[in-house]
């Protein structure tokens, strides 16, 4: 497959971008180059430039804005700063693919939007999920009336972190909407194909104010309805369920699924690329798809991306402004 390859640049230093590098490592050399890693502490920085072989190391964003080298920009400092990081990148002429939630607030990501759309830069949010195999299948099987019409979506998301972690969500912009609930969101966005008529939620918030659970009843057009359920305190099973009246679907691991069970006779498995480095964090290896996704749309000149469109990342940001109003999560970017 021709085309240009793409030189990217990483904003952020974190595990997320250890397991970025680690799965572009396993795409093909023509298309994905990393040339610059940037970050606030000059000595993680050069760690990680050394571990995957990046020759270029920046304290700051400024002059991985500036850098003539890189066309795209992957972003992925810290929730908080995902906004200003990624305006600074677009300002600079940069594509970007930045970690979720790509603003903090529906007010950011428009923002946002409306910027890469104005300087027609390609900017997609990193949905992951969207990009694995198992929900082109997934997506296929429904279209084709294999479920029949679908009334019902169960979603569970638990993960237990301690206290530590909990006292410093407030810091690092994190909480159950933005880093649990809005996968499960995208999910009945992806079936549903539109938002809910009416949403109710209720939930637990730490002493910080971080919402640490919220458990959500969702009503949409024509009858059909879907619950979810994100904590911080306790491991979940963490599938989804989607019903239908020709049966049900199970999705474990829902937001980075490797198989497909469409009933006890027939289910897909797809096998991820193996790492040279560990992952941090589970099926990382599927980063690979959502990279490979931002070569694809780059080569065809779309400056978003169909299987994530940037009204879908402004969808989603507005539900989960609503979900942090109604769980009383009050912040300062209200």
């Amino acid at each position: 497959m021709m085309g240009k390859q793409l030189k990217w640049g990483i904003a952020g230093v974190g595990m997320i971008a250890h397991d970025f590098l680690t799965a572009m490592a396993s795409l093909p050399a023509e298309q994905h180059k990393v040339v610059a890693i940037a970050g606030k502490d000059l000595d993680r920085v050069h760690r990680l430039a050394t571990l995957h072989n990046v020759s270029t190391a920046y304290e700051g964003y400024d002059s991985i804005a500036s850098d003539p080298n890189v066309d795209i920009v992957f972003v992925s400092v810290l929730n908080l700063q995902h906004f200003e990081i990624a305006k600074l990148m677009l300002e600079n002429g940069k594509h970007v693919l930045c970690e979720k939630p790509m603003g903090m607030t529906y007010k950011q990501t428009k923002s946002l939007v409306d910027l890469a759309r104005e300087r027609k830069l390609f900017l997609l949010e990193g949905m992951w999920s969207r990009f694995f195999p198992a929900y082109d299948a997934l997506d296929k099987h429904i279209a084709s009336g294999g479920l029949g019409d679908i009334y019902q979506i169960n979603i569970q998301f638990g993960v237990e972190i301690n206290d530590i972690e909990r006292n410093l969500m407030k810091d690092l912009g994190g909480g159950a909407v933005l880093d649990l609930g809005i996968y499960m969101l995208q999910l009945l966005q992806f079936v549903y194909k539109e938002p809910p008529t009416d949403i109710m939620c209720t939930g637990h918030l730490s002493k910080t104010g971080v919402d640490e659970s919220v458990s959500c009843a969702l009503k949409y057009k024509d009858g059909r309805t879907a619950t979810i359920a994100a904590h911080t305190r306790s491991a979940m099973p963490n599938k989804a369920e989607i019903t239908g009246t020709k049966g049900t679907i199970l999705l474990d691991y829902f937001w980075c699924p490797t198989v497909l069970h469409i009933s006890a006779a027939n289910s897909t498995e797809w096998s991820l690329p193996k790492g040279k480095y560990k992952f941090h964090f589970h099926n990382s290896a599927g980063l690979s798809y959502e990279i490979q996704e931002c070569w694809n749309c780059i080569n065809q000149g779309l400056l978003e991306s169909p299987k994530m469109s940037l009204d879908e990342s402004v969808i989603l940001s507005k539900l989960s402004d609503t979900m942090r109003a109604q769980l009383g999560v009050l912040d300062s970017a209200f």
